[in-house]
């Protein structure tokens, strides 16, 4: 292999026993015997190290290896740090890992063994990293922010400044504006960009069951329920949305709220306090403020959320972004469904476009779109086209009638109850619980119904 392990240990007779079986296990070594050249060895080689084993103490009076790790990992390197530690020092390593280490190795008549085994997992871990660090390539090809309205550039500002800052953001936004986009774009400009991305709807599952999927779960929790691992558990190290948090019932809030605060929870009928290291970021359509001022929402929990805000503006006060999300939407449904033409929009189509008034917002725009390139059987699309599709008020048609009291009977009864279930979610604020029973439909009714006529995040 080309590439070196750095080796950091005060010792130098310990140095040079692990270059040894390192160059016979056909690895070239670098080393050091202060704590504090780790970082600067690790910048100046770069993608010339593969891994770094880390000892923890390098004596009286000198940096240790823990510091040191927090270092690198505040620096944002993602290099394995594999620590070296002697018996006694077990308790230590295994709260390295809780830092950030990937693994550690004792000091032992076994350590050949156990250093070839740890290179093993290293080398599957880096090559984990690289596949992920593709897809996300890929991921920002698909799914970046689109827009240059100033609005716009200030959310990017935003997302620039707060995404390497380790706390939660409260993402506001009306229905459709793509806040769970925004959160995946403070993540990827985060440090823990390598990490997990862990979302939740909060609005869609009921506090007891949030508990349980947020928290996790002891086997035999409830009568014969398997052990379940929770989100918190599984964003550890990364970061988790809690999307519609303006949702949860006061008394999950105040759990919530807990661990949030301390990075701690214990799983629902466990007893042990799970630590974790996750970064939080909420989002809401609701108004906040008000809930707190008619007590359905804790200020204290609102506070610890909030520590920034982005706010993401509606079409109607970006409309000059219109035209190259249109674009974006159609290149992109060309590139996800075979045979579908990459739609060509006229001045005049853009106008009519720009003129209507969206309340989905940017997810209603691109089902629109999708429609569109579906319907035409030319992909030049024109004003009337645009018009046709839209019903009076500016949604877009489920049915290839503007009007549901025209038309097919089919096309009729799907078009209103598109109507229904739009305006009822309108009414409810996005709140989907409160649309069922405002429909006298059971939560999943609904939920299949949104799905039949495509209402749902893009």
């Amino acid at each position: 292999m080309s590439k070196c392990v750095l080796i950091a240990d005060d010792q130098a007779e310990v140095r040079e026993w692990v270059a040894d079986i390192l160059r016979e296990l056909g690895r070239a070594t670098v080393e050091t015997g202060r704590a504090d050249q780790v970082l600067p060895l690790i910048q100046e080689m770069g993608d010339a190290l593969s891994m770094v084993l880390l000892d923890l103490d390098f004596g009286q009076g000198q940096m240790g290896g823990m510091d040191a790790l927090r270092q690198v990992r505040e620096a944002g390197c993602q290099i394995p740090v594999v620590i070296l530690t002697g018996k006694g020092s077990v308790r230590a390593a295994v709260e390295a890992l809780k830092a950030g280490a990937t693994d550690f190795i004792e000091k032992d008549a076994h350590v050949e063994d156990t250093l070839a085994a740890a290179l093993s997992r290293v080398e599957r871990f880096a090559q984990v990293v690289a596949e992920n660090r593709r897809l996300r390539e890929e991921l920002r090809g698909v799914q970046e922010i689109v827009g240059e309205s100033p609005a716009m550039r200030e959310v990017l500002a935003q997302i620039e400044r707060l995404g390497p800052v380790p706390r939660p953001v409260l993402v506001v936004g009306e229905r459709g504006t793509g806040k769970e986009l925004v959160a995946r774009a403070l993540h990827e400009n985060s440090p823990r960009r390598e990490g997990p991305f862990i979302a939740v709807n909060c609005a869609a599952i009921p506090d007891g069951l949030l508990e349980c999927e947020l928290f996790g779960q002891e086997e035999n929790a409830f009568d014969g329920a398997p052990f379940k691992e929770g989100r918190f558990d599984r964003a550890d190290g990364g970061t988790l949305f809690l999307d519609e948090v303006g949702n949860m019932g006061p008394e999950f809030q105040r759990k919530i709220l807990r661990a949030i605060e301390y990075h701690s929870f214990e799983r629902v009928q466990g007893t042990e306090t799970i630590r974790v290291d996750v970064r939080v970021i909420a989002a809401t359509n609701a108004d906040l403020q008000a809930a707190i001022r008619q007590g359905a929402f804790r200020a204290d929990l609102y506070d610890r959320l909030a520590f920034d805000t982005i706010r993401i503006p509606p079409i109607r006060e970006r409309t000059e972004d219109i035209d190259s999300l249109a674009r974006h939407f159609a290149r992109r449904f060309h590139e996800e469904v075979a045979g579908v033409p990459v739609l060509e929009f006229t001045d005049a189509a853009l106008t009519a476009m720009r003129a209507a008034p969206w309340p989905g917002n940017v997810r209603e725009l691109k089902n629109f779109v999708e429609r569109l390139a579906t319907r035409l059987s030319e992909p030049r699309v024109e004003a009337a086209h645009v018009n046709s599709f839209l019903q009076p008020g500016g949604q877009a048609a489920a049915a290839s009638s503007a009007d549901p009291g025209v038309g097919p009977f089919a096309s009729r009864v799907e078009a209103f109850e598109h109507s229904l279930l739009t305006t009822a979610l309108d009414a409810a604020g996005g709140n989907r619980r409160k649309a069922a029973a405002a429909l006298e439909l059971s939560y999943d009714q609904l939920r299949r119904l949104l799905a039949k006529h495509h209402i749902g995040s893009p």
